[in-house]
């Protein structure tokens, strides 16, 4: 609780008044509340009891209003069942906050807790510079709403099989870049143009290569989130995947994935990677540049796959899963040229890969443009610490930041090289 406040105004939540509520019927509501939040988390009373230090026959009394719930065990039970402490006392939710308390509930895998985590931190900032600096809430452009609204229409229910999921994930591809006028060229920077055309706040951070990275989106609120720690051109493929997911509305709150999900025998999976891969290189885009290389027509060679890696930014696994779609690679074809492996292919065609853009790895920390933008100002106008824009950027509150975040308020910064 904060330093200095008791009861509820540390947890920011007005008193419940008496004159209002009466006290039974306060506690019955309470009680109604963690039931149905225990039983919507699959939660027998047993465990729930075990996680917040009190006995199956307590938890059914405060379940059922005969046992008031107590100021300081709010908190535990919120934790407890991956919701606020203003859901189980019935105030008007704050979505970031909520869709932050769900994630801080670790019902996913192990390998997901690092995003989960920093999932969190982005929602909870979300809400903060929300309450403190009036932050707006996205809003999709015209093209990007124009594609939400016609996702049902292109992809109509479950797919099914294969070959018609893979077909519902192209035509999405196709109807995304022509609406939004992107042509049939490689993208530049994706993030950025998931954020500007789909509300979808986009964030990459070092996060291990246990997990890709997570979709979140609940009511206004969401992010895509992926691991750095993979090559630059796999982490392309994984933002495109979860916005196929996003754009198709997936009915799962929270999608915590791997390779091995990403790739599971499933047909919302064949769809988004279907998806990923003609968004990322459309047939038109690919033929383009092996005519460009002058490739013989039906054929690709293993320095046209070096080149088409680097002008799409994308990993080999992506372009021979692509190519294979489009009919332009034969499966046992692809293997061999992957058995060669990617440094090898690299260094037999560094002419048309000088920067090896498919394979390099950046571990880049990239927090929400928009959140970003907001506190900075938030920070400069003195409405919240320097603090905030550390943790978004994932950098040390030190003096240096605080010089650079400042030098729009009319301070000089210590590096003039940096630009926030």
């Amino acid at each position: 609780m904060t330093e200095g406040l008791t009861g509820y105004a540390a947890l920011g939540i007005p008193e419940p008044s008496a004159e209002s509520e009466e006290p039974e019927r306060h506690a019955a509501q309470v009680g109604e509340r963690v039931a149905a939040a225990r039983k919507q988390a699959g939660m027998s009373g047993s465990r729930l009891g075990e996680m917040v230090g009190l006995r199956k026959d307590q938890i059914s009394k405060i379940e059922t209003g005969r046992r008031r719930l107590d100021v300081a065990e709010l908190p535990k039970f919120a934790d407890a069942l991956g919701v606020t402490v203003r859901y189980l006392l019935g105030h008007t939710e704050r979505p970031a906050l909520a869709i932050a308390a769900r994630l801080a509930a670790g019902a996913g895998p192990d390998a997901s807790q690092a995003a989960r985590r920093r999932a969190r931190q982005l929602f909870e900032i979300d809400d903060l510079l929300t309450q403190v600096a009036h932050m707006p809430a996205p809003r999709p452009s015209q093209g990007g709403q124009t594609v939400r609204d016609l996702a049902g229409t292109v992809c109509p229910g479950t797919p099914s099989s294969k070959y018609a999921a893979q077909q519902h994930g192209g035509k999405l591809a196709e109807l995304t870049r022509q609406t939004l006028d992107l042509g049939s060229d490689a993208l530049g920077d994706l993030a950025a143009l998931i954020e500007q055309h789909f509300a979808v706040d986009v964030a990459l951070s070092p996060l291990g290569t246990e997990a890709d990275g997570l979709c979140v989106h609940s009511g206004p609120g969401a992010l895509i989130l992926a691991s750095s720690d993979f090559p630059d051109g796999h982490v392309r493929f994984t933002l495109a995947h979860e916005l196929a997911h996003h754009i198709l509305g997936d009915p799962r709150e929270i999608i915590e994935e791997g390779e091995c999900d990403m790739f599971a025998d499933s047909a919302s999976e064949w769809r988004a990677n279907a998806f990923a891969g003609h968004f990322l290189m459309p047939e038109r885009g690919v033929l383009s540049v092996l005519d460009w290389l002058g490739e013989k027509a039906g054929t690709v060679s293993e320095r046209a796959v070096v080149a088409l890696m680097e002008h799409f930014g994308v990993s080999l696994a992506a372009l021979l899963y692509q190519l294979n779609v489009i009919g332009l690679l034969s499966y046992s074809a692809g293997q061999q040229v992957r058995s060669r492996g990617v440094s090898s292919l690299l260094a037999s065609h560094r002419d048309v890969a000088p920067t090896g853009a498919g394979s390099s790895i950046g571990h880049i920390r990239r927090p929400p443009e928009r959140l970003v933008r907001r506190a900075i100002v938030a920070a400069r106008e003195q409405q919240l610490g320097v603090s905030v824009v550390a943790s978004l950027l994932e950098r040390p509150d030190n003096e240096q930041l605080w010089d650079e975040v400042m030098a729009g308020a009319g301070r000089k910064p210590s590096d003039p090289g940096i630009i926030l």
